[in-house]
């Protein structure tokens, strides 16, 4: 979406990147967005080679040079592109690699999962403080729903991640078990003869092709005895074509 940050900011007013960079970071956009001021300098760069925005002059401060960019016709429309997927896109995707891993857990030793997982309960619960301290500051008696909404969906995401790694943590013996379950389906599983088979089932039915074929004769000539030729030549083209 930083292509449609930036966008939305040059279609307000012309300025540089620096100000764009600065508003995102003071106004908390870049929390939500994980925008990186190096992102920002690099999507300018590309949407100037798309023709997207342009140099509208350049300003000289000490030794520092900013361009200043403007947005072009072109780049309104690529906004309103931007706008339309956005607002298509899920918030939180289904599914994540995250998930196929534990069926893989015994890769490495219990301690070393139990470190790795209990450092990353600690960061979880950590940002989790800083959003819930975040959201009593954001709102306040004047706060739009969506605002709170927007603020419990991410808090509620963090809670929910913590459940789960808690989980394999506490369980952690079961779940190796269930990996080792997996090995073994792993090391005796045969591709060939699924895949022969399923082959096999996909052959065509010569046979049931064939009455299909005369059972849509039969009823062309009893529906309409004065078309029952040419839908009877239409099928014989479309039998010469599969052959």
């Amino acid at each position: 979406m930083i292509r449609g940050l930036i966008l939305y900011y040059l279609n307000i007013k012309p300025t540089h990147g620096y100000e764009i960079q600065l508003f995102i970071k003071v106004s908390g956009m870049d929390q939500w967005a994980k925008v990186q001021s190096g992102s920002i300098y690099y999507a300018l760069n590309k949407l100037e080679k798309e023709k997207c925005i342009q140099v509208l002059r350049e300003e000289r401060t000490g030794s520092r040079v900013r361009k200043i960019y403007e947005i072009t016709d072109l780049g309104r429309e690529e906004l309103e592109r931007e706008m339309r997927k956005e607002l298509a896109t899920p918030i939180i995707e289904t599914g994540s690699l995250k998930y196929i891993v534990y069926p893989m857990i015994s890769v490495l030793s219990p301690g070393e999962t139990k470190s790795i997982i209990e450092k990353h309960i600690a960061d979880l619960s950590e940002t989790k403080k800083y959003w819930e301290t975040w959201r009593d500051v954001k709102c306040g008696a004047d706060a739009s729903k969506i605002m709170r909404l927007s603020f419990d969906m991410t808090i509620h995401s963090l809670e929910d991640q913590i459940a789960w790694h808690e989980e394999l943590m506490n369980c952690l013996g079961d779940y190796r078990k269930e990996a080792e379950e997996v090995m073994h389906m792993i090391q005796s599983f045969e591709p060939d003869s699924i895949s022969d088979e399923r082959d096999e089932n996909s052959k065509p039915n010569e046979t049931q092709d064939k009455i299909a074929l005369l059972e849509k004769i039969k009823e062309s000539v009893e529906t309409d005895p004065k078309k029952a030729l040419e839908q009877l030549n239409e099928i014989m083209e479309a039998m010469k074509k599969q052959t």
